[in-house]
């Protein structure tokens, strides 16, 4: 440790002796040599590379063999679902051709559980109707 302890306390006396102008000059050579050490740190594994390439740079594939479409982007959609009315003419009174096209009857195809569960709750809500 006292060797250590020598060399540091002679550069310290050292940098203390130097005027302000040596020691402008001693970091701008500092500054220079660490700019030069750093370039080729940086510029020397690239020429010794192999044409420039680093080493662990994989090769690059060609393909020239294009994708299909019908691989790439999915069919349209067949066009079986029927358009959305936004809006309509507002009527004081329908008639039954008027609703027509608007209107399911549940009870088409003989399904007479919704009729039993529709009856059932209008009578629910009647009762409660003061």
């Amino acid at each position: 440790m006292a060797f250590l302890e020598k060399i540091i306390k002679f550069f310290q006396d050292w940098f203390n002796k130097m005027t302000a102008e040596g020691k402008r000059r001693f970091a701008l050579i500092c500054t220079a040599a660490f700019a030069v050490i750093l370039s080729f740190s940086v510029i020397f594994p690239l020429v010794n590379s192999e044409g420039g390439k680093k080493p662990d740079e994989p090769e690059k594939i060609k393909i020239n063999i294009p994708i299909p479409a019908e691989e790439l982007f999915l069919p349209d959609e067949p066009d079986f679902i029927p358009g959305v009315l936004l809006e309509r003419e507002r009527r004081s009174s329908w008639t039954e051709h008027d609703a027509e096209e608007f209107w399911q009857d549940p009870l088409k195809y003989g399904e007479e559980q919704w009729r039993e569960k529709i009856e059932a709750a209008i009578d629910e809500f009647l009762e409660r109707v003061p």
